[in-house]
């Protein structure tokens, strides 16, 4: 894979990416304003922050298994477009089913949960979930048609009026001090969402075809979507619903204390997430042809390309610039401190976590399902010992576990199925030091 071929779909997937870590900073604002439209109350401020974190987490996490078990088929299954009707209506019947069942099924089950785990105004988490799930989900739908055909261009557009929508919403509603409780940060939230919808559908208007008649068959999409569904609900739960059992031990405010940490921290997220965008699309053209040396190299430098720069940043946030930016962003949440220095740690290990998109490209989804299985017991297991001695200081460790183990395992799966030998990835780390070398040169 040639990077100059690439270099336009490249930006735009940064450019967009960019967004995302703009508007952790209008976060901030929020985050600002809701203490400030509380009369200086922290802990009132931290709570509603804390449950409107449960409804976006709760609703993101949801629409990402939908993803892989609906969606993931468009790009897959998508190629020849003979198909892309039968395998549109299959996939957007499927995600509606998700969320129509998930809808159901929290709503009906939220008191139980409430009072069950001791998770505080669950119900008010349930009441809105259906409402984020059914206003996500053209979006979503439309935004894996767009990946399909790599318009990062359109993607860019579509997300840069999410983020606008919200951000000029937030700014009103600052100068109003009209930010006070729950209803209003989940109102900006929702508008915005709804806007991206639109310009989503407006964008692949011509896209939007869908027929029961096709070659592609239910059985055969659910073999690929099902496995890839558990794999992604496993791989993101650590991410997501962390926040769940820290509310269940130390209380909603407590998750409006450590997202901030976490919203910071996704830096790192978003620009992985940028990589494998176009990492695994390549990585599919490669393993169909059998180019098997081209994905060895892609594999190699992807993990040298990547390590050097996140090892530069952690090593400079965690010297203290972490440490000014929220003092400077969030200076009433100095608690927001610890808890991001404790998941930077995890950032070392995200270049071997790209090598999840290597096995799906490969089409091994009950792999996935494996490693990430034993990646998630063991940090839940983690977060419920750190929850047990009340160490909650240390409750960013469950991600980190995560990472850690997970990385290890999908990067031990792709060196022995790709016959990837010991050396080359070890060579890997030899790239990074002659970057560093060469730069420190440079500046001699």
């Amino acid at each position: 894979m040639k990077l100059s071929e690439h270099l336009g779909k490249i930006s735009w997937s940064l450019a967009d990416k960019l967004l995302y870590v703009g508007y952790g900073f209008v976060q901030f604002m929020q985050i600002n304003a809701l203490h400030a439209g509380n009369a200086g109350n922290l802990k009132l401020a931290t709570t509603t922050y804390g449950i409107f974190t449960l409804v976006v987490t709760l609703n993101t996490w949801i629409t990402m298994v939908a993803d892989g078990s609906a969606l993931a088929g468009i790009i897959q299954f998508g190629v020849r477009r003979e198909d892309r009707k039968r395998v549109n209506m299959l996939a957007v019947t499927i995600y509606a089913v998700i969320v129509l069942l998930s809808s159901v099924f929290f709503y009906s089950t939220a008191s139980i949960i409430e009072h069950s785990f001791g998770i505080q105004d669950f119900t008010v988490v349930a009441t809105w979930l259906p409402i984020y799930l059914v206003v996500t989900m053209p979006r979503m739908v439309c935004m894996k048609l767009l990946l399909r055909d790599m318009g990062m261009s359109k993607i860019f557009f579509a997300d840069l009026v999410w983020f606008g929508v919200r951000t000029l919403m937030t700014i009103m509603a600052m100068n109003d001090n009209a930010l006070v409780n729950l209803e209003d940060i989940l109102m900006i939230d929702l508008v915005g969402m709804a806007s991206c919808s639109v310009v989503m559908m407006l964008l692949t208007l011509k896209e939007l075809e869908f027929s029961w008649t096709g070659g592609m068959s239910l059985g055969t999409y659910l073999r690929y979507g099902v496995p890839l569904s558990l794999a992604g609900a496993l791989s993101t739960a650590p991410r997501m619903l962390d926040v769940y059992i820290i509310a269940a031990f130390f209380g909603v405010g407590v998750v409006g204390i450590y997202n901030p940490a976490k919203n910071l921290y996704r830096i790192f997220e978003q620009a992985y997430d940028a990589v494998v965008t176009l990492l695994y699309p390549a990585a599919v053209r490669m393993f169909s042809q059998n180019r098997m040396s081209d994905l060895q190299i892609l594999i190699t430098k992807v993990i040298s390309f990547t390590l050097l720069p996140t090892a530069v940043a952690v090593v400079a946030l965690e010297s203290g610039l972490g440490a000014f930016l929220i003092n400077f962003l969030l200076p009433k949440y100095n608690a927001v401190v610890g808890h991001f220095n404790v998941l930077t740690i995890a950032a070392l290990a995200m270049p071997f976590g790209l090598m999840a998109g290597i096995i799906q490209a490969m089409g091994r989804s009950s792999a996935l399902v494996l490693y990430s299985a034993i990646s998630v017991a063991s940090s839940f297991l983690v977060l419920t010992v750190i929850g047990y001695a009340n160490k909650l200081e240390w409750i960013g460790l469950g991600l980190v576990t995560y990472t850690v183990v997970s990385g290890a395992l999908y990067m031990n799966h792709v060196r022995r199925e790709i016959h990837v030998p010991m050396s080359a990835i070890l060579s890997t780390l030899g790239d990074v030091k002659r970057m560093a070398l060469t730069r420190l040169g440079g500046r001699r």
